[in-house]
C-alpha cells in the first residue's frame, strides 16, 4: 500500500509520463515510426469493456500486458499474450479482467510489445463494475403455484434484479439485496397466462452502476388462458404429440446428439479462407482463420465478440452501398469484388502507405453489383480512409453454416440453441442467388415485414445489402391466416433467393426467428460458414441419445422435452440404434433439430466428398467470368 504522500507523488510522474506519451501518439501518427499506444480514458472498471488503440510502424506480433511498472517482467493482468498486429492503426478491447479474474486495482501501466520495441501508457484500475458472472434457474418449466429460483456469482455486493416479460407484453419484477460471491432469489408468477417469459437478472452496486443483463428464457404453463386471438393452424404439415408418457425430466444439454465438425477426419483445417493465398500466414484468431467447428464454443465466442473491422464511406443509407475492392492499390485498377459498407467485415491484410489497404472478403455481388463475383474469395485494395472498428453486441451472436443448413445461436458464451434455416439456392439464370459467406453485423432499425412476390418475410434485419435474416416466409389463405406449407418444410436446405430464412417453431430453449427480433439490438454479428468442397459432417457418437414418444409417437427429438408436444416427455435411446428396425419410421422434428440419420449425412459428405463439385451451377457462373483458372 503507498502512504498519501507517495500516491500524490505517483499521480504527478503519471501525469507527467501521460503527457510525454501523448506528445509521442502525436509524433508517431505523422512519422509512423514509432510503436505507440493511445492514453486510456477515464479509468479501466473490470467488466466494462474499453477500447485499446495503438499506432503500428509495421506488421508483427505482440502482446499488451498491465504492469506496475513498464519494465517489470512479471504482468498483473494480460489484454491480449500473443496476437498479430499490422501497420497503421488498430486496436483491443478489453474488460479488465484474464481468465475471469479481475485486474487489481490501483495505478499501473499499459504495456505494448511488438518485435523488440514497447510502448506504454499510465492507467488507473478502479473497482469492479457490476457483473453477473454465472446465473442458473431451477426449472425451464413453471407451473402455477411454483416459484423460480435464480443462483448467480456476483462481482460486488448489491441490488440484485430479476425482470419478467411475458410476450403478451406484462412485466413483473424482484430485488433482493445481496452480498459479493454466489447470491439469488425468487420469483413467483402471478396474473400471466400460458406462454413464455424473458428472464433478465441484473446487478446494481451502491453507486449505481448496472450490470450488462444475465438472460434466460422460462416456460409458463397450466395458466389461465390468454385473452387473444387464437393462432391460425398451418395447412396441415406439422404433427402433433399428444400422446401421454408419465417420466418427468428436465431437459439437459449434454444429451443432446449434435453433429460436430471435428474429430478423426481432420476438419479443423477448413477456415473461412481455406483456399486463399494467404491461408495460414494470419496466426492470430479471427473469423478468417476459425475452424469451422462449432463445438468450440471458447474459440466461436471469442470471434463473436471481438471487434469487426469494416469498410464506411460515411454517406447517408451506407448500409446499402457496395465499393470496389481493386485490383492494384488504385482507382484506375480494375475491380475484383464488391464489398457492402457498414456491416461486412474484411480481413485486413496489408495497409500501405499510400493510403490503400488490402483486404479480403468473399465478395458480396448482387445482380446490380459492378463486378459479378458471385459470393468469389477475393483479395484487393480499398482506400485506407474508409477501414473502421466496429464493437459488436457482446451478450449475443450467431453462427450460420452453409453445409448443415442450420443457425447456431450463442448467448453468454455458450452455445445456447440451434435453429434449422435456409440459405440461397442459385440457378443458371440467378447465380448471385447463393448467400454470401462471411462475418456480417445485424443492423438497427430493423426492417421488419417485407413482401417478394407472394411471399411475406417477417421479423427481417438487413446483414449484407439486400440480404435480411427473416421468419420463413409464408403465404396467406383466403381467410387471411398464414400458410407456411411451401416453406417450412424446406428449412435444413438451401430455398431463398440469397435472405436466411429462420425456423418459426419454437425449439426446447425457446428459440425461434421471433425470439431473436424481441432480443435484437445493432451490430449483433453474425458469421456464415463456406460449404468448401472437402468438408465433412462426421457422426454423432453411436452412444449418444436422441429420443422418441413409445407410445404411438412418429417423430424423433433432441431431448427429453419439445414444443411439439407441450408438457410431454419423452423416452431416450442410443443414435446408434436410429436405423434399427424399431425406430426407422421415426421422422426428424422439425422444432428441435436432432440430428440427421447417417445416410442423410453420407449424402451431404458425398455431395462435399474431396475433389468434387457440390455447386456446378456457380462454377459455370464463375468460369465465363474468367474467375476460374482453366
Amino acid at each position: 500500500m503507498y502512504t498519501e504522500s507517495e500516491t500524490d507523488m505517483k499521480k504527478i510522474l503519471l501525469f507527467l509520463v501521460g503527457m510525454m506519451l501523448l506528445m509521442g501518439v502525436c509524433m508517431g501518427v505523422s512519422g509512423e515510426e514509432t510503436l505507440v499506444l493511445h492514453p486510456v480514458e477515464g479509468v479501466i472498471r473490470p467488466g466494462q469493456a474499453i477500447l485499446i488503440e495503438y499506432e503500428a510502424p509495421r506488421d508483427g506480433t505482440a502482446s499488451l500486458t498491465l504492469r506496475d511498472a513498464p519494465e517489470d517482467t512479471e504482468a498483473l493482468s494480460v489484454v491480449a499474450q500473443t496476437f498479430e498486429i499490422y501497420k497503421g492503426h488498430g486496436g483491443l478491447w478489453w474488460n479488465g479482467t484474464y481468465n475471469g479474474v479481475p485486474a487489481p486495482d490501483g495505478d499501473a501501466y499499459l504495456v505494448l510489445e511488438c518485435e523488440g520495441e514497447i510502448a506504454y501508457v499510465p492507467v488507473t484500475v478502479g473497482n469492479v463494475h457490476p457483473m453477473v458472472l454465472r446465473a442458473e434457474t431451477s426449472v425451464s418449466v413453471l407451473h402455477p403455484g411454483e416459484s423460480l429460483s435464480v443462483k448467480a456469482y456476483l462481482t460486488c455486493s448489491g441490488t440484485l434484479t430479476l425482470l419478467a416479460q411475458h410476450e403478451n407484453g406484462e412485466t413483473d419484477s424482484v430485488s433482493v439485496q445481496t452480498e459479493e460471491g454466489e447470491g439469488g432469489l425468487e420469483w413467483t408468477p402471478e396474473g400471466l397466462t400460458d406462454g413464455t417469459v424473458a428472464i433478465s437478472l441484473m446487478l446494481t452496486d451502491a453507486s449505481g452502476d448496472t450490470s450488462e443483463p444475465f438472460r434466460s428464457v422460462v416456460a409458463l404453463e397450466g395458466f389461465p388462458e390468454a385473452d387473444i386471438p387464437a393462432v391460425e393452424a398451418d395447412s396441415g404439415n406439422e404433427k402433433a404429440e399428444d400422446e401421454t408418457v408419465d417420466a418427468e425430466e428436465t431437459v439437459q444439454e449434454e444429451d443432446r446428439a449434435e453433429p460436430v465438425l471435428s474429430g478423426d477426419n481432420d476438419q479443423r483445417q477448413y477456415t473461412p479462407n481455406w483456399t486463399s493465398p494467404y491461408y495460414g500466414t494470419d496466426t492470430s484468431l479471427n473469423y478468417w482463420t476459425l475452424p469451422m467447428d462449432i463445438t468450440d464454443e471458447e474459440a466461436v465466442w471469442q470471434v463473436l465478440t471481438s471487434p469487426i473491422t469494416v469498410v464506411d464511406t460515411g454517406k447517408d443509407k451506407s448500409e446499402r452501398t457496395q465499393i470496389v475492392i481493386r485490383k492494384e492499390p488504385s482507382l484506375e485498377s480494375d475491380g475484383v469484388g464488391v464489398v457492402t459498407c457498414v456491416s461486412q467485415g474484411v480481413h485486413v491484410l496489408e495497409t500501405l502507405d499510400s493510403g490503400w489497404t488490402k483486404i479480403e472478403c468473399y465478395s458480396s455481388s448482387f445482380h446490380n453489383s459492378k463486378i459479378k463475383a458471385w459470393n468469389f474469395l477475393v483479395q484487393g485494395y480499398v482506400e485506407t480512409k474508409y477501414i473502421k472498428t466496429v464493437k459488436p453486441n457482446q451478450e449475443l451472436g450467431f453462427v450460420v453454416d452453409k453445409l448443415t443448413q442450420r443457425l447456431y445461436v450463442f448467448k453468454d458464451g455458450h452455445l445456447f440453441s440451434t435453429l434449422l434455416v435456409s440459405t440461397g439456392l442459385s440457378n443458371a439464370r440467378q447465380p448471385y442467388n447463393e448467400t454470401r459467406s462471411g462475418e456480417f453485423l445485424l443492423l438497427n432499425p430493423a426492417v421488419g415485414e417485407f413482401r417478394s412476390d407472394n411471399l411475406y418475410c417477417s421479423m427481417a434485419i438487413r446483414f449484407d445489402n439486400g440480404d435480411l435474416l427473416h421468419e420463413v416466409p409464408h403465404t396467406l389463405n383466403r381467410d387471411g391466416s398464414n400458410n407456411y406449407s411451401n416453406t417450412e418444410p424446406k428449412l435444413g436446405e438451401r430455398a431463398s433467393h440469397g435472405c436466411i430464412r429462420v425456423q418459426r417453431k419454437k425449439t426446447p430453449e425457446g428459440v425461434n426467428m421471433r425470439w431473436i427480433w424481441e432480443h435484437r439490438t445493432n451490430n449483433m454479428r453474425i458469421l456464415i460458414w463456406e460449404d468448401w468442397q472437402g468438408r465433412q459432417i462426421p457422426y454423432p457418437d453411436d452412444d449418444s441419445l436422441v429420443y422418441y414418444n413409445p407410445n404411438g409417437g412418429q417423430m424423433y427429438h433432441s431431448g427429453p422435452t419439445c414444443n411439439s408436444a407441450s408438457g410431454k416427455t419423452f423416452e431416450a435411446f442410443p443414435y446408434g440404434e436410429l436405423d434399427s428396425e424399431t425406430y426407422a419410421k421415426l421422422e426428424r422434428c422439425d422444432y428441435c433439430t436432432p440430428p440427421l440419420r447417417k445416410a442423410e449425412i453420407d449424402a451431404i459428405n458425398e455431395l462435399h466428398a474431396p475433389g468434387g463439385d457440390h455447386d456446378p451451377v456457380l462454377t459455370e457462373a464463375r468460369r465465363k467470368l474468367g474467375l476460374l483458372d482453366e
